[in-house]
């Protein structure tokens, strides 16, 4: 990678700290070459950086530079600054896993630096992809870029879970032996998934063509709202009484062409190999149509507030009437781990009587007669969340008396 290429990254991944509740405040780093990395001045808003905002530094200079150094697996570098992260690790100890996706993408558990030197963070990065620091917020470090945000989106949610799940109940964290097993089972299923430059093109037919093309455009819709994230999040769609299509694996959705979607056999979930690898969920997808004729679209986002739910393994009652005749309640699934066989069979359970379901520890799914009415369920519904939740509130208290 030449220095072009890493700042047009920096400034382009920069967009992906764009929360409609929550300011990011930070730098991001990558490293060009054996002898040079770059950084944008430290403090500013993440998702306003600018070329103008980057400097070339020595790898040889700063705490960056050491980092770099002594791990040669890491490329890209990412501190995030928000309010919620700063309040949390003022005084966290270790921050355990109550999403599967935490523990899939960092590990067992979120450490806690007491500082920025590169020593306190390679101790507290040690087996790990991301760590707080005190009194700061986090610090991610990937081989990619892609990876590192992400790393920062999913510690934030789980931050923000700790903080906000005690209006609810109380989040419950995972078992170590969860949290080892998912991130053995995340590092296995998603190495290099859909790597290929490119896959051919099928011979479809032009309703089909048009499917797929209202599902990308759903999709970079989604992303915009913070509904979708990088490859996160899910979306599919009945083609007919055999077969669905679905978003592949691993993928980002800003990249995702018409022939990246795949076709599956819902009956057999069988799906022909010179297409992409499907999302990992397609066999949850296809049950829930087999279970449900009536639904022919189905979402499954990643957005904050309602992982606050899936943290807490609760849901919610809808009080409009209107609504609440239309779509049920929010109903939560048993906890059961992933890509086991009981698992489609607690979401299909939680789904029996409604047609939004908070997956226990992972996240909510929305099933719909169609894409566009499962997509502003999955908006309205993630704002009815985050405004029970307190989303956009400070959450310093403040010592001042009341005026009387």
């Amino acid at each position: 990678m030449n220095e072009i290429q890493a700042r047009e990254l920096i400034v382009k991944y920069s967009s992906d700290f764009t929360d409609r509740y929550t300011k990011g405040y930070g730098s991001i780093i990558i490293r060009v070459d054996n002898d040079t990395y770059l950084m944008s001045k430290p403090g500013l808003v993440l998702d306003t950086i600018k070329n103008s905002d980057i400097r070339l530094y020595d790898i040889k200079t700063g705490d960056a530079g050491k980092l770099l150094s002594s791990r040669r697996d890491i490329n890209v570098m990412i501190f995030a600054c928000t309010e919620p992260s700063a309040l949390y690790s003022s005084t966290a100890k270790l921050m355990k896993p109550a999403l599967y996706d935490l523990a899939g993408l960092v590990g067992q558990d979120v450490r806690v630096a007491e500082d920025t030197t590169s020593k306190q963070l390679l101790a507290a990065l040690k087996n790990r992809s991301g760590c707080l620091v005190r009194g700061k917020g986090i610090f991610s470090v990937s081989d990619n870029m892609k990876d590192a945000v992400s790393i920062v989106k999913i510690i934030e949610k789980s931050i923000e879970a700790e903080m906000y799940g005690s209006k609810i109940g109380g989040i419950k964290h995972l078992t170590d032996e969860e949290a080892i097993r998912t991130n053995r089972i995340h590092n296995s299923m998603y190495s290099n998934v859909n790597s290929d430059g490119q896959v051919d093109f099928v011979n479809i037919s032009q309703d089909e063509f048009k499917i797929r093309n209202d599902m990308i455009d759903c999709s970079h819709k989604l992303k915009y709202l913070g509904l979708f994230h990088g490859s996160w999040g899910n979306m599919s769609v009945r083609l007919n009484s055999q077969e669905m299509l679905i978003t592949p694996s691993a993928m980002e959705y800003v990249n995702i062409r018409t022939e990246d979607i795949v076709k599956v056999d819902i009956n057999t979930l069988e799906y022909e190999h010179i297409q992409r690898v499907p999302s990992s969920e397609f066999d949850l997808h296809a049950a829930i149509y087999r279970a449900h004729p009536e639904w022919n679209a189905i979402i499954r986002t990643h957005s904050h507030g309602l992982s606050v739910f899936a943290a807490a393994q609760a849901g919610f009652r809808i009080s409009d009437p209107g609504l609440h005749a239309i779509l049920g309640d929010v109903s939560a699934s048993k906890h059961v781990e992933p890509h086991t066989p009981e698992f489609i069979d607690s979401v299909l359970t939680a789904l029996e009587n409604n047609s939004i379901c908070v997956i226990a520890n992972r996240g909510p799914i929305f099933c719909a007669e169609n894409l566009d009415d499962a997509s502003v369920m999955a908006d309205a519904i993630e704002e009815t969340a985050c405004n029970m939740l307190g989303y956009g509130e400070s959450l310093i208290k403040s010592d001042l008396p009341e005026d009387n």
